[in-house]
């Protein structure tokens, strides 16, 4: 419950944050402004950035060749998971000679790149 609330919490939060702070002067409006802006654009695409992050690890897993069933006590902490999915990819992108497993490498962070670009999108376009 927690998780499916965050979204519509942060992105009700803009609105005061830009409004409350009008009355000050043009730093504080800008700063304001700005703070809205991300609260509302994080709000939107909350909803879409855990199913991302999901298929983010399998894209990762699957390019460095790890078993999807060998189990990891990381993989159920997603974030966990990624982070050491992605330190792995820079381990082996710097030590491997194999110029198919860099490609490979190279193909799936270009598209977990594009699953992040199109959650951050969602979340523009929920306004």
């Amino acid at each position: 419950m927690f998780y499916e609330v965050m979204g519509p919490l942060l992105k009700a939060a803009a609105h005061p944050v830009a409004t409350q702070n009008a009355q000050g002067d043009d730093v504080d409006r800008f700063h304001a402004q700005r703070v809205a802006q991300m609260l509302e654009r994080i709000g939107g695409a909350w909803p879409h950035l855990f199913g991302a992050l999901r298929r983010e690890n399998e894209i990762l897993a699957e390019a460095l060749a790890i078993d999807p069933e060998a189990s990891d006590p990381e993989a159920s902490d997603p974030l966990a998971e990624n982070r050491r999915l992605l330190v792995l990819a820079e381990q082996t992108m710097a030590t491997t000679d194999n110029a198919d497993t860099r490609r490979s490498l190279r193909a799936a962070l270009a598209e977990t790149a594009h699953l992040q670009r199109a959650a951050l999108r969602a979340g523009r376009q929920a306004r």
